[in-house]
C-alpha cells in the first residue's frame, strides 16, 4: 500500500487570520499589524475575503504621501482581486502561484468562505525544499526588472546566515539579509 505524502496547503496555513472591516482606518490597522507582528490584514464585510493590506501598502499609499492613517480607510489603500487557493491545494503548487504572481500571501478559501493564510514564510517552514522555486523565481524576476531601481528584496533563506527573511536582496549573485550586507 502506497501512502501519500503531499503536502497541502491546509497542512502550512494559518487558521487564525486577523480580519478588518473596509471602513477600519489605516492607522487602527496599523495598530493591530504592530501589537500581533504580523505584516498584513485580510480586508473582509462577509466571509469572503475582500482585499488585503500590508505594512508596503501603508508605506506606499499612506506614509509616502504624507496622508493622515487616521483619516484613510483600509478600502481605499487595500489590494483587490485577490488571488487565493484552496485548501486542498499541493504546497507546491501554491509556491508556483506566489512565484508568478510575485506575492507572499495567498487568502485560503474553501467554498467561498476565509479558512485562513499561507505565507513564504509558512511554506517554507514546512518545506524548506520549496525554497529554491521562490529564490530562482526571483533571481529571474531580479534579472528581468533591472529598471526597477534599488534592489529588490524577496523572501528567502539569506545566502550569508542561512536564516529565513522577508526581505533579501541580490548582492553580488547572492540573496543577503540586511546585516550580511554590512558585513
Amino acid at each position: 500500500m502506497e501512502m501519500d505524502t503531499k503536502v497541502t496547503v491546509h497542512d502550512a496555513m494559518t487558521s487564525n487570520v486577523l480580519t478588518v472591516d473596509p471602513g477600519t482606518s489605516v492607522a487602527d490597522a496599523a495598530h493591530l499589524m504592530t501589537k500581533f507582528k504580523i505584516g498584513s490584514l485580510i480586508v473582509k464585510s462577509n466571509s469572503e475575503p475582500e482585499g488585503l493590506i500590508t505594512e508596503s501598502d501603508i508605506i506606499s499609499k499612506v506614509v509616502s504621501k504624507d496622508l493622515k492613517a487616521s483619516d484613510i480607510t483600509v478600502g481605499t489603500v487595500m489590494t483587490r482581486n485577490l488571488i487565493s487557493i484552496s485548501p486542498g491545494s499541493e504546497l507546491n503548487e501554491a509556491a508556483r502561484v506566489m512565484a508568478k504572481n510575485n506575492i507572499r500571501r495567498l487568502p485560503v478559501v474553501n467554498e467561498g468562505t476565509l479558512v485562513g493564510i499561507l505565507t513564504s514564510s509558512d511554506v517554507l517552514m514546512v518545506s524548506p525544499e520549496l525554497t529554491e522555486i521562490l529564490v530562482e523565481d526571483a533571481r529571474m524576476r531580479n534579472q528581468n526588472e533591472r529598471y526597477v531601481e534599488g534592489p529588490y528584496p524577496v523572501p528567502g533563506v539569506c545566502e550569508g546566515c542561512g536564516n529565513f527573511m522577508d526581505d533579501l536582496v541580490e548582492v553580488d549573485g547572492k540573496f543577503l539579509c540586511e546585516d550580511c550586507m554590512e558585513r
